[in-house]
């Protein structure tokens, strides 16, 4: 089993090629999580949570607070980036309407 450092570390160097910045500063390591079985997995009814939780924002007038996350995307590193990028596509969508076209 690898230590939290070597965990750390490859992390690191996984994101690095990910995101095409090998010249990033160092990480700044909060913690560790573990899980030997799996990653975890959303419980049935998460996505549903997740729409009335949306739909709850907009309706009480909060239109441009945008959800992401891990609890929206998924926990694996590969959908916590897509998640972002989808993230950052809704955002720029919603800020288009007031750019000076």
């Amino acid at each position: 089993m690898q230590t939290q450092d070597e965990l750390a570390g490859a992390v690191d160097k996984d994101l690095r090629n990910i995101l095409i910045n090998p010249n990033a500063k160092d990480p700044r390591v909060l913690g560790v999580r573990v899980w030997p079985q799996a990653i975890p997995q959303f419980l049935i009814g998460h996505f549903d949570l997740l729409d009335a939780a949306k739909a709850a924002l907009t309706d009480a007038g909060f239109k441009g607070l945008f959800l992401g996350g891990n609890y929206v995307s998924g926990v694996a590193l590969g959908r916590c980036i897509e998640g972002a990028y989808e993230s950052a596509a809704e955002v720029v969508d919603y800020l288009s309407q007031y750019s000076n076209k």
